[in-house]
């Protein structure tokens, strides 16, 4: 935690400030103090700009703590970078089946001081707004809302991970060699207070798409109460707050769903009207000195370039990586007569990109490569026979090959690879982990999930019908034309709505947070063929935290306590 600190008060005395994209303009500041930089409202202004800015910090590179170890997704090929797989393998490794996950694992480290990174921007903005001049007391209030906001988000990101952490308030200009963690409840008392403030002085909307709103506010602390309901110092009135807030956000109308899934995630309409609050990027803004963009376009796929037919870099498929392949029981959720989700989800046909050959067999491009049956529904030996009249080429891949091709599992590492992150405009990114091109947005809370965290609180009140009625408005939206997704209140279970969010948020970096959450991560086990092999006795208790980075124990001077377990 000591050199933590020293890096952060680096960072912060030298200024070097990268602002989000679009509504904000890039600014490079180095060498400028923060004693004579944040000294004026243009200053001051720089700065919420790049505590917005910080989140990147925490989604630049792969999703690691969200996505694997879960019953969705498990780890796939590791590309190697710069000649090998390294840290990658063991870092994927332990996080995925759990059993050898240790403290020095360095996906748990980067979270952990890029949380803490992100906080001290939040806290200097709040310490200092009252010393700044020409600063009116509407927009230091306004500005105020938005730093509590993305502070409260940090933590409960920190608090889900690793239980108790230090709160830190202050800004912190000097180093510090020892911090005690506060306790889960401290915290959670903290993230609520900083989010009812939020609430109190944020703006209803926005004209600059990207800053926090009052109903951004409203959706994670309705989340943060769904959380602290789970929870043995919950609250009685836990999950009451959280569909309240929840139906406060939904009767607003300042956000509403897009009328069909597919139209989320179209990369040019990013600043879409479901998006309560992303993580924002820009094709135009984004230098090389200031940061390179996201994966997230990048690691749900499989490496399609290795075949006959396909170019290594092309904007119908981009460059793709299988670091995160969906499980098998992730296509099995679907009803896809019936689903819109599978296909808006999912690419099930690649052709190819370029004219090749496959032995003696001539490749044009366009002709159809790979096809992926639907899981659910009869592929017939005359069906395969009639494809492959008509596209000579194409290989079928039946869903008892959608897995690995390692450890004895038999697959072939082919799938129908995720697609809703999709960008046509992403550009080579190197051999580099860190040095990903994809400029899309990563959003972070969507009106979806709000009526999904209302059915989740309305569940666990035994208000059944009220938790079907919001599952349903989802469902609608998801079902094809002609068809319908409505269930009826006896089919709600925790499970049914885990099902649901799985359906509707497939590698929207939710899945380790949502069963954490709900205690359910024996799913996985269940599930994830590698976390099940590598666990044959099933779930052990403390995998339901992280363990502190093993950095932040040895730079301590005094006795920072490991989790139990590790």
């Amino acid at each position: 935690m000591k050199m933590i600190l020293r890096i952060l008060v680096l960072v912060l005395m030298t200024g070097f400030l990268y602002a989000c994209s679009k509504f904000l303009e890039e600014e490079n500041i180095a060498g400028i103090t923060a004693e004579n930089y944040y000294k004026d409202a243009a200053g001051y202004e720089s700065l919420v700009r790049s505590c917005y800015a910080s989140l990147r910090s925490i989604y630049d590179i792969n999703p690691s703590l969200f996505e694997y170890g879960t019953d969705i997704m498990t780890r796939g090929e590791i590309e190697p970078v710069s000649g090998t797989v390294g840290d990658l393998v063991i870092r994927a490794t332990g996080l995925n089946e759990y059993k050898t996950l240790t403290a020095d694992n360095s996906a748990v480290e980067k979270l952990f001081s890029a949380a803490y990174s992100g906080i001290q921007r939040c806290n200097t903005a709040v310490n200092r707004a009252s010393t700044v001049p020409g600063l009116s007391d509407e927009l230091r209030n306004k500005r105020l809302a938005e730093v509590r906001f993305i502070r409260a988000y940090y933590y409960y990101l920190l608090v889900e991970n690793f239980g108790n952490v230090p709160i830190v308030q202050e800004e912190i200009n000097t180093p510090v060699t020892h911090f005690s963690p506060n306790s889960e409840e401290e915290v959670y008392s903290f993230m609520i207070s900083d989010l009812q403030q939020a609430i109190g002085a944020a703006d209803a909307t926005t004209g600059e798409f990207g800053r926090v709103t009052r109903d951004a506010a409203k959706h994670l602390l309705a989340l943060v109460h769904l959380t602290r309901g789970y929870k043995t110092f919950g609250a009685d009135t836990d999950f009451i707050t959280s569909a309240k807030l929840a139906e406060e956000v939904l009767a607003a109308g300042t956000y509403t769903l897009l009328p069909s899934f597919a139209a989320v995630f179209d990369p040019e309409n990013q600043q879409n009207k479901e998006i309560l609050f992303s993580i924002q990027y820009d094709r135009t803004s984004l230098k090389p000195s200031l940061g390179t963009g996201n994966g997230q376009n990048v690691l749900f796929g499989w490496r399609v370039w290795r075949e006959p037919g396909f170019f290594e870099e092309t904007t119908v498929y981009n460059r793709r990586l299988s670091d995160f392949m969906p499980t098998q029981f992730l296509y099995t959720l679907y009803d896809t007569k019936k689903d819109a989700r599978y296909d808006g989800t999912f690419l099930s046909r690649f052709a190819a990109t370029k004219d090749d050959v496959i032995g003696s067999q001539q490749v044009k491009k366009g002709d159809l490569r790979f096809y992926f049956p639907y899981p659910d529904q009869v592929f017939t030996s005359a069906d395969s026979i009639a494809l492959k009249s008509a596209n000579p080429v194409v290989e079928i891949v039946r869903f008892n090959r959608w897995k690995q091709d390692f450890d004895g599992i038999g697959g072939a590492m082919k799938f129908p690879m995720i697609n809703k992150f999709f960008d046509p405009y992403a550009t080579a990114f190197g051999n580099s982990e860190n040095n990903h091109r994809s400029t899309r947005d990563i959003f972070i809370f969507r009106l979806a999930e709000t009526y999904l965290i209302a059915a989740e609180a309305y569940f666990k009140l035994g208000q059944l019908d009220n938790a079907a009625q919001k599952l349903n408005v989802v469902r609608a939206r998801a079902a094809k034309a002609g068809q319908t997704l409505a269930i009826s209140p006896s089919q709600v279970t925790l499970d049914f709505i885990l099902d649901e969010r799985a359906r509707e948020q497939a590698g929207e970096y939710k899945r380790w947070l949502d069963l954490k959450r709900t205690r359910r991560l024996d799913r996985a086990f269940s599930h994830n063929l590698l976390t099940k092999i590598a666990n044959p006795a099933g779930i052990v208790d403390k995998y339901y935290l992280r363990p502190i980075p093993q950095s932040v124990i040895d730079r301590d001077s005094g006795e920072y306590p490991q989790n139990q377990g590790y």
